[in-house]
This record gives structure tokens, sequence and C-alpha cells, in this order.
């Protein structure tokens, strides 16, 4: 019905009747307009991200230089071990280990044990691990080498090796918050968060009122995924210091993975209440706004970041053109009229800046709007996107060469091919170059989902244009 529909309806028809005709045809295999990636994350709450530093731990490293426990001194070393003890109550650690490599009498467990604590003392960890090691040959369950093996590995960062001294001391008997607490704390950071929440549980026990305990608890709840049992306890650490902007982003973290966005988006404004200043932060706060349909408040949140880092105009550039897709032009050309000193950004960004105000404008003052455009490009070539809108606009106005050369130059970038391609393919069906309009709609069949239709559409223009021969 179509194909005899179009046959008798060329024999009487304008071709201005054709060119809507094909408009629509054409516009039907293209019907998404490229949007970036960045613009796709605009409003996803699965994409909006709380910037919060993981927690930092202070522990306090075990290291009691004295011989303790089942363990100790031959009779023959209690007068080195007066000597000693004086240089170490004065921390003068290099001293103790002249008098300690001196003796060359057979060592006992004891003071092998001094003698490696003292190294760790020292700062030389190498000979501190070597002489404990060596200890817990001969006493492989004492406690005090563990603990102080599990203090070394932790100073040297070697978590792995840490972990295994920590067990062992807990295994014989240590009861001690800071153990179960750097266990905890290896734990989490091995992916091991239900491990971490047992450790971090042990140690409130021990010291219920430790903040640092709850922060962990709080973060390893969070990494394993209970993010109720995390809000209960985000809530109860809010109680205790309401104006903490962390645990309020936190509290935002928290929010956002259950899908309570209304939550997430409180939690986030009582952060900026109480201090948050963080680039990333306020845009993730612009962008829950822009989620809710609170179209002024993400204006101000947008107009706040680049006041304070003209720099991250880059940053926000998606979220204007979002706003223009949107149709909120006031709020686009709010945030644009904001910027000052354009010519302080790089090249690209006032490039971006000149690409988005000529969007914004150009609905009410297309000639505005064309000025920007041509600046955009004046600054960086390869600006995609307003290629695309000087070619559409020549086009409009049947300025033929000069929308073919825009399109042509936008065809090189794959984001842009198919909308150029169509296109130039609408430009030749505008200019009844049906030849031509074939072969660029054939080059979209290959790139294009619609397959089917665009097929449709050459066979249609291949018999209009047998009937026209």
């Amino acid at each position: 019905m179509i194909t005899f529909s179009l046959k008798n309806a060329y024999k009487h028809c304008s071709i201005s009747w054709l060119h809507r005709l094909f408009t629509l045809l054409i516009c039907a295999c293209i019907l998404n307009t490229p949007i970036s990636y960045a613009q796709s994350k605009i409003t996803n709450p699965a994409h909006i991200n709380v910037e919060l530093t993981p927690p930092s731990f202070t522990f306090e490293l075990s290291n009691v230089i004295a011989p303790i426990n089942n363990v100790k001194l031959a009779p023959n070393e209690f007068n080195l071990s007066k000597e000693i003890k004086p240089l170490l109550n004065e921390k003068k650690y290099s001293q103790a280990l002249v008098l300690l490599e001196a003796n060359n009498n057979k060592k006992s467990t004891a003071l092998l044990l001094m003698t490696g604590q003292v190294y760790l003392a020292a700062k030389y960890p190498k000979k501190a691990e070597r002489t404990l090691l060596n200890v817990l040959k001969e006493s492989p369950n004492l406690v005090s080498v563990h603990r102080t093996l599990a203090a070394l590995y932790l100073q040297e960062k070697q978590l792995k090796k840490a972990q295994h001294h920590l067990t062992e001391s807990i295994k014989n008997g240590v009861q001690d918050p800071q153990f179960f607490g750097q266990l905890a704390y290896i734990n989490l950071n091995k992916n091991s968060p239900w491990s971490a929440i047992s450790g971090y549980q042990q140690a409130l026990l021990l010291e219920p009122n430790n903040i640092q305990w709850k922060q962990g608890l709080l973060y390893a709840l969070q990494r394993a995924g209970n993010n109720q049992a995390a809000l209960n306890m985000v809530d109860e650490l809010i109680n205790d210091k309401p104006t903490d902007k962390k645990l309020w982003l936190q509290r935002a973290q928290i929010t956002l993975a259950t899908n309570d966005h209304a939550k997430a988006l409180t939690s986030m404004e009582m952060a900026l209440r109480y201090g948050e200043t963080k680039t990333n932060n306020l845009l993730s706060a612009a962008q829950l706004h822009l989620a809710q349909g609170s179209m002024a408040r993400a204006a101000d949140l947008l107009i706040k970041i680049i006041k304070q880092n003209p720099q991250a105009f880059d940053q926000i550039e998606p979220v204007i053109t979002w706003l223009v897709s949107e149709r909120e032009y006031k709020q686009a050309r709010r945030i644009l009229s904001s910027i000052k000193h354009i010519k302080k950004l790089s090249k690209n960004d006032q490039s971006l800046y000149y690409a988005a105000l000529g969007k914004a404008l150009e609905k009410n003052n297309i000639t505005q709007a064309i000025k920007h455009f041509k600046k955009s490009l004046s600054l960086n070539p390869n600006q995609a996107s307003v290629l695309i809108k000087l070619a559409h606009h020549y086009q409009q106005n049947q300025q033929f060469s000069r929308a073919q050369l825009y399109y042509q130059r936008a065809e090189i970038f794959p984001e842009f091919i198919k909308q150029s391609l169509a296109g130039l393919a609408q430009l030749a069906l505008d200019q009844q170059f049906y030849t031509k309009a074939v072969t660029y709609l054939e080059k979209l069949k290959k790139l294009s989902d619609n397959k089917q239709n665009i097929e449709k559409n050459i066979s249609i223009i291949k018999r209009l244009h047998t009937q026209q021969s």
C-alpha cells in the first residue's frame, strides 16, 4: 500500500511534500540522537557516586621489650639485663644493641626475644624478623613473639603475615581489642568483610566506646552489602556526632545502595550544610536533585562548583547539555552566565562552553547560537555535536553545500556517524540526488539496528528514481 501510494503521489505532488515524507522516513532510522556516555549517567542513581575517603586506623603496635610469660633469662644473663634496662627506659636502643650483639654466649629464648624486640624498636625490621623467627622455631606458641611479629608486619604492611601472627596470638589466649581490631582491618583489606565484621564486634565487646572500632564495623557492613545494619550503625554514630559531614556522606552512600534516593539526597544536603565542598560530592548532590526534579537547586550547586573551581567546567558541562536536552534552558543559561574569565579555561573547555551556550540559546536566538557554535569550532574543530548542529541549521536553510561539509566532518566521529550519514542522505534527497541518497543509506544500514526500515526506504527511493527517469 505504501509503495502504491508513493507511485501515484509522485505524479501529482510537490517536491516539498516528498521532502517532508522522506525526512520522516530517514529520521525513523535514527530515532535515538547520540548522547555522550557522561550525559547518559546524569540522573541515573546507579552512576551517582559519593566520594568518601575510607577510614584510617591508628593501631597500638605491641612491642613490650621484656621477657614475659613462661620464658626467663638464663642466670648468666642477669647482669647483662641490668645494664640494658636503663638504656631501654631511655630508648637508647642502639647502645642496647651494642651490648646485646657483644654477648657471644648462647642466648636464652628470653634474650633472643629481647634482642628481636630491640631490633624492631631501633628500626632494623629485617634483623628483628630473622631473630624472632628463630625464637619461634624453639617456642612456636610463644605469644610475645607472635605479638611482636604482628607489630613488625603491620608496620611493614605485610598484611598476610601479620594476619597469621595475630591469629596465633588470639588462639593462644590473647584477649586484646587492638588485636581483634587489627585482624578485622586486615580481613577487610583482604576482601573478607564478614570476617572483619566479626573482628570489629569482638573488639567492641572489649572496648564498647571505641569510635575506631565502630567506624571499622560500619565500613565492613557496607562492604558486605549489609545495608540495613550499616544504616542502623551510621544513624547511631550520627546521634553522637550530628555535625560530622563524613557520617552524612556515608549515610548517603548507604541509602543510594538501598535505592532510597530521597534519603540519599537529604543526607547529601546535611553533609553540605556541615561543610562538604568536594567537587565530586557537590556534583553528585546536583545529580540527585536533577533526578528528583529540583532543577533550580541543582543549578545552584553547579554554580557553586564552578565558582570554587573554574577548572571543573568539563565535569559540569555534560549536566548543562543534559539540562538543554530537557528544555531547561533557563537553568542552563543561568549556570553558563555565572562563569567568568572564560579565557582562563583550557581551549577545549572554552570550546565546550561556547557549544553549550549555543545549545542553550538555540531555541530563542538562533543567530546568536550560530555565532557561539562557530566560536566553539574555532577553538576546537573536533566538536562533533557542534558540527551536526551547524549542518542541520544550514540544511534547514537550504544551504546544501555548507550542510554537506559539516556532515562530512562529523562523519569521522564514531558516535555521530549514523546521524551524519542520515543527514547526508536527507541532503541528497532534498536535492533529488537519489543515487547518492541510496549510497548513504546503504552505509547507514550496515551500522544500524533498524536495517529493515532502511531497506524499505532504499527500495522506495530506487522506484522513485526509476519513475523519474
